[in-house]
């Protein structure tokens, strides 16, 4: 009988594939581990530098370094607790950022190659880890351990503390620039800065809290404990950042937690996508001064507008207690969900929104009115109004600034159709007024059907510039010589184009059906060059009458006698189909679309004698190349006289010439000026020199 087997556990080098080579995927993460290694040694001063025609990154801290069997009992062991062996506070009084000992493993998600060099007392200790020897060792079997390489050579220029250096590094090193590493760094920690005797520098450039380039595009604030130094920095505050601790004083005690930070909102949601791409809408969550969960709103599900244009920090330093288990998950970039701190944080934090989605409501309607009142003619249409009938009005257009929108023209045109929309309203109320009226207050009562005219007026002038826009849009489009197909494409549905006064007749659906079928008919029995000649042709009814429109290709040349024989087909077909409909008494007129002339124009009759001939069949000709002009002139026509008596015109105007002040629109997330070479290559010396 063989001997049992002894029960044991054992670690497999397998997990270091699981903790640190797959543990993140972006540089600016696995650099703030060493950073949170540097803070934990207590370094005053940590250095990032890039290499990227070498593919390296060096990253030089001042702090205690490591002698040989720091090396081996700390860094070389994973899972070293470092708070149980070294103390809940570090020898300068901070509180560590490390505990689990893992973190450090991350480099090699990043980089192939890791050159640590390390000095304490006097014992210099230097070694080499290659993640593809570690696989290797990973993958052999029986073995349990990994033994870097140790390195005869020590940098020259290294006095103290800790260097490493990562090379054959991943390809997104490539795409990364300083800048945007010192925001992407800056974002993962509160504790960088003289404030706390710890500056991190990018190439030469110290990092501080305008780096995280926050502070540019926040509109309103919600702080929690003292963030004047954050506020101080807010340079387009719209209104005074509220303080809100006391409000939620009660509900932290009662958890056992505390709570710093802000909650923002910016002017525009696209103030809040950065230069790298990241997405800023978030509330991130700090503890012990580092990034502990980059983003919490996704978790609460908001669908209100007002969740697009948020951003946050808060700070919880009850997540991260010595005497408690570990919140974090093992990825180390989240929070574990059921841990009973972070629910009660984020009961918390939920009731916060619920609050702040009030007060941004109500500030953005009222800021909004004051914004559209900046617009002159705006400010006196609004003075006109009195009482409640003016505050209605202000938040009627307030509303305008709480709908979700990056574009100002947009805006401009919603706060033109919310000044109708508001003045239809009040065309409404006097209606209702009607019934209270007198029968010989004959004056009021006419008064009201004066302002509903008023008002008709003012939205077929909207109307109107908007046709005169598309008919400038449809000129540009035949300069590109595609004027058959556009006009194809768009002309049964803008009957407007051929006469200003033709609306399409709503109701018709079914006789237009018929007629369709028979043209379609129609086209299918056309042979030779009377099917090559034809583009389109189709049936549609406007203000009383039946209209048959045909378009011939530009290019084709029709006999007015080969145009009557086809027009009374139509004409004729199209009569037996609709006198058996309820629209029988309704005159047909037929459009011949062409882009040349008949031959008949060159006769001694000219175009009346074909205008003429064509008059007997109910038809008419236009050119492709003055269909446009034409339309343009009649709105033009109409337009000017218009603009003489619509009340709202002159408010209309105004709004699309208005530009608004350069403070409302602070630009999304600046980035400070690129150093000239002379000046990163002095840094570099300086750097050097100490």
């Amino acid at each position: 009988m063989s001997v049992k087997r002894k029960l044991e556990m054992t670690i497999s080098l397998n997990a270091l594939e699981h903790l640190g080579i797959n543990l993140y995927s972006n540089i600016p993460a696995v650099l703030s581990e060493i950073v949170a290694n540097a803070w934990d040694a207590d370094a005053t001063k940590v250095s990032i530098s890039i290499d990227k025609a070498n593919g390296t990154i060096t990253i030089e801290d001042n702090g205690t370094g490591m002698d040989r069997d720091g090396v081996i009992d700390r860094f070389l062991t994973v899972g070293f607790k470092r708070r149980e062996q070294l103390g809940e506070k570090t020898p300068l009084g901070r509180l560590p950022m490390g505990r689990k000992g893992i973190g450090k493993l991350s480099i090699f998600s990043v980089a192939q190659v890791a050159e640590v060099f390390t000095t304490l007392h006097g014992e210099k200790t230097a070694f080499r880890m290659d993640r593809e020897v570690i696989r290797k060792a990973i993958a052999g079997k029986g073995k349990d351990n990994y033994e870097p390489e140790e390195l005869s050579t020590w940098p020259k220029d290294l006095k103290a503390g800790t260097r490493i250096v990562l090379s054959k590094t991943s390809k997104s090193l490539s795409g990364m620039t300083a800048e945007g590493l010192r925001r992407r760094v800056a974002r993962r920690f509160s504790v960088i800065g003289s404030k706390s005797n710890f500056d991190v520098s990018v190439d030469g450039h110290k990092i501080g809290p305008e780096d995280r380039a926050y502070h540019n595009v926040v509109q309103y604030l919600w702080t929690y404990g003292d963030q004047s130094a954050f506020t101080k920095t807010c340079k387009h505050l719209e209104r005074s950042a509220e303080a809100r601790l006391t409000a939620v004083n009660a509900e932290l005690k009662k958890a056992g937690l505390t709570l710093t930070g802000w909650i923002g909102t910016v002017a525009k949601p696209d103030q809040l996508k950065d230069e790298e791409g990241d997405n800023l809408n978030r509330i991130a969550i700090f503890m012990r001064g580092k990034l502990a969960q980059e983003d919490v709103l996704d978790e609460f599900g908001q669908k209100e507008i007002y969740a697009d244009y948020i951003i946050g920090e808060l700070h919880c330093e009850q997540l991260d207690l010595d005497t408690d288990g570990d919140i974090a998950t093992s990825s180390r970039q989240a929070l574990k969900q059921d841990d009973p701190r972070f629910e009660a944080l984020r009961r918390i934090i939920l009731s916060e929104l619920r609050y702040i989605a009030g007060k941004w409501s109500d500030w953005r309607r009222t800021d909004g009115a004051k914004a559209a009142a900046t617009v002159p003619a705006v400010s006196a249409w609004l003075a006109n109004l009195q009482g409640e009938t003016k505050k209605r009005a202000e938040r009627w257009i307030g509303r305008l600034n709480t709908i979700r929108s990056n574009n100002d023209e947009e805006k401009k045109e919603l706060l033109k159709a919310s000044i109708l929309a508001f003045e239809s309203y009040r065309r409404k109320e006097e209606l209702d007024r009607l019934d209270n009226i007198k029968d010989e207050n004959l004056d009021e009562i006419l008064a009201i059907f004066e302002n509903i005219d008023d008002l008709e007026l003012s939205y077929y002038g909207q109307i109107v510039k908007l046709r005169v826009g598309i008919i400038t849009a449809l000129q540009n489009k035949l300069k590109a010589n595609d004027k058959e197909l556009v006009l194809r494409d768009y002309i049964f549905e803008h009957l407007w184009l051929l006469d200003p006064s033709w609306e399409r007749t709503k109701g018709t659906e079914h006789a237009e059906t018929l007629v369709e079928k028979f043209l379609e008919d129609n086209t299918k029995s056309l042979k030779g060059a009377a099917k090559a000649g034809r583009i389109d042709i189709g049936y549609r009814t406007a203000n009383g009458k039946h209209i048959i429109v045909e378009l011939k290709r530009a290019s084709v040349v029709v006999p007015v006698d080969e145009l009557m024989a086809q027009i009374r087909k139509y004409r004729d077909g199209a009569r037996k189909i609709l006198d058996k409909t309820a629209f029988k008494g309704w005159p047909i007129e037929i459009i011949c679309l062409l882009g040349k002339e008949p031959p008949e124009y060159k006769e001694a009759t000219g175009a009346k004698g074909v205008a003429d001939t064509l008059k007997t069949v109910d038809a008419r000709i236009v050119f492709y190349d003055e269909l446009l002009t034409n339309a343009q002139q009649a709105y033009a026509d109409y337009l000017e006289a218009h603009v003489k008596v619509d009340k709202l015109w002159g408010v209309f105007e105004a709004i699309d010439d208005f530009t608004p002040p350069p403070k409302a629109l602070p630009a999304a997330a600046p980035i400070r000026a690129l150093p000239s070479p002379a000046t990163k290559a002095k840094a570099r010396s300086a750097a050097k020199a100490k």
